[in-house]
């Protein structure tokens, strides 16, 4: 049987690409298949699924926060867990979030005002400390990787991209923000079986939530 923790990831990838407003209690359980009686076992309504879902992308940001100071060992997990955050939410999400629920809304835009605030202060200790390229400023980093990230997912919400050409793109940029954000001398030592595992998930993240569009 499954678990509210496995029930909520499922509800998270319907609502990012369907939205919330427009599906029934009935037509949440058909998507994430199961049962209404299974559904109505763990929420008791709409209001309740969304505010799981809400709360399972702060949960990732409290357990995966920016550290104070930057150090050398963790700017990779740190650097890869943001590019997950940036692509972790929908339009479709959030506009209906706002409207539905503005207090959950603030909730939720202010701890990734927050998280990306840490992670500017974060890219500009690791340029100072010639770890990261200082070729732009620390805010433009974070910009150019989000809008590289964000422009993928949106063409394949938008069905101009397929799922399996997106696949290589989101490679692609996970790849180029490594080889093109580092100085020279740091790639050379980078432990690239931690990026391979970190693409793995985001991957995964990716295809269960947009395979839902082909369906």
């Amino acid at each position: 049987m499954i678990d509210q923790k496995s029930l909520t990831t499922k509800l998270n990838h319907v609502i990012l690409i369907e939205g919330f407003q427009k599906l029934s209690m009935s037509k949440l359980a058909t998507a994430v298949g199961v049962s209404r009686a299974s559904l109505y076992l763990y929420f008791k309504n709409k209001d309740e699924i969304v505010q799981a879902v809400v709360a399972r992308h702060v949960k990732f940001i409290k357990e995966h926060p920016v550290p104070v100071h930057f150090a050398t060992a963790t700017f990779l997990p740190v650097w890869l867990d943001s590019l997950l955050l940036m692509g972790s939410t929908t339009e479709t999400f959030t506009t209906e979030l706002q409207r539905a629920y503005p207090e959950l809304y603030q909730e939720l835009s202010g701890a990734y005002r927050i998280y990306f605030h840490q992670l500017k202060a974060y890219v500009a200790q690791g340029q100072r400390a010639q770890f990261v390229r200082d070729n732009f400023p620390a805010d433009f980093v974070i910009f150019q990787a989000e809008s590289l990230v964000k422009s993928v997912l949106m063409q394949v919400r938008e069905g101009q991209l397929r799922l399996d050409r997106a696949e290589v793109y989101l490679t692609a940029t996970l790849d180029f923000q490594l080889t093109g954000l580092l100085v020279a001398s740091v790639q050379e030592q980078l432990d690239m079986r931690q990026v391979a595992g970190f693409e793995a998930t985001i991957l995964r993240e990716f295809r269960e939530t947009y395979a839902l569009i082909s369906k």
